[in-house]
């Protein structure tokens, strides 16, 4: 099996589109990232991000997020527009552009979690509510699967929603990242960034930190990381057992990175085979993981989607 991850170059016709109105020369256009959005470097520092259709929603939540964690003292890159600008059906908005960066060092990324959980919860920011079962439906029925292996993911992620409901949650909710993962964090001459706000949301603390810790157990990253993470968060998070269950639902997300392309449908056909116990996994889920992922290539620049340690463009 396989999930489809488009190209990016179909964001082409509406970020040509978008930039008229916007006033942004289009013509160099760079694609650097696609999975799920397209993400364009323009001249004159200008990152363009193009939305899936159907997300006006989650957009205009990224800019007005964007302006409020900037004014909390929280790093991030501002809009170059107060408002998406719709084109060919999609949002696009437009970011100033960060330059050449790399993801940043755990303990400048979790300084800036932590910051960002222990902010006020704002009463005129209406973020959405944190789901991560949200896009499940729908990113399975965008597998490349057979029928059998569609029904395993869905009843698969209905155990896992169950468990969810169920945990007993240590902190209280508070504004989240909601995809806190090295891609998305970003070291630069001029400081540390956290990027890509799109999930921004009122959710629990323990999703953010769990990535390190996901990142160290599914893709290899170094415990080093992870010790350095917990150490400046103020405490790690895997002797909390609902790690395991945010683990294991991260891991079921972590399919969609998956492209048709021959090289990575292997991956992904040993992805579902491990969540499956069927291929190098331990059947016992509170047991740490026995297997590896290899990351999953999912842009222009090269970059995989889920790889913890290579350098990332800015946005």
């Amino acid at each position: 099996m396989s999930t489809l991850t488009h190209s990016g170059e179909e964001t082409l016709p509406a970020l040509l589109e978008a930039c008229l109105p916007a006033g942004f020369d289009a013509s160099q256009a760079q694609l650097i990232r696609a999975l799920d959005n397209g993400i364009w470097r323009l001249t004159d520092g200008i990152i363009a991000r193009v939305h899936q259709p159907g997300t006006m929603d989650s957009a205009r939540t990224e800019i007005s997020g964007a302006y409020w964690l900037y004014g909390n003292g929280i790093p991030v890159p501002l809009p170059r527009r107060p408002e998406p600008v719709v084109a060919d059906g999609r949002p696009v908005t437009f970011w100033t552009d960060l330059g050449p960066g790399a993801p940043a060092n755990p303990a400048d990324a979790a300084r800036l979690l932590r910051t960002l959980h222990h902010l006020p919860v704002p009463a005129d920011l209406r973020l959405p509510s944190h789901d991560p079962f949200a896009r499940f439906r729908a990113q399975i029925a965008a597998t490349h699967a057979t029928s059998e292996e569609k029904s395993w993911l869905t009843a698969h992620a209905c155990q896992l929603r169950e468990l969810w409901l169920a945990l007993d949650w240590p902190t209280p909710r508070c504004v989240i990242h909601g995809d806190a993962g090295p891609g998305n964090t970003m070291g630069t001459t001029a400081g540390t960034f956290l990027i890509d706000w799109e999930r921004l949301s009122i959710g629990r603390r323990e999703w953010d930190q769990a990535t390190a810790a996901w990142h160290r157990d599914l893709f290899g990253a170094s415990s080093d990381d992870y010790t350095a993470f917990a150490r400046v968060y103020g405490h790690g998070i895997t002797t909390w057992p609902g790690y395991h269950v945010i683990r294991d639902i991260r891991s079921l997300c972590a399919l969609r990175h998956a492209t048709a392309s021959p090289e990575v449908r292997a991956e992904a056909d040993h992805r579902l085979s491990c969540l499956r116990n069927t291929a190098g996994a331990t059947p016992e889920p509170w047991i740490g993981r026995t297997w590896q992922w290899a990351p999953c290539a999912a842009g222009a620049d090269g970059r995989p989607a889920d790889e913890p340690t290579r350098p990332c463009p800015g946005t």
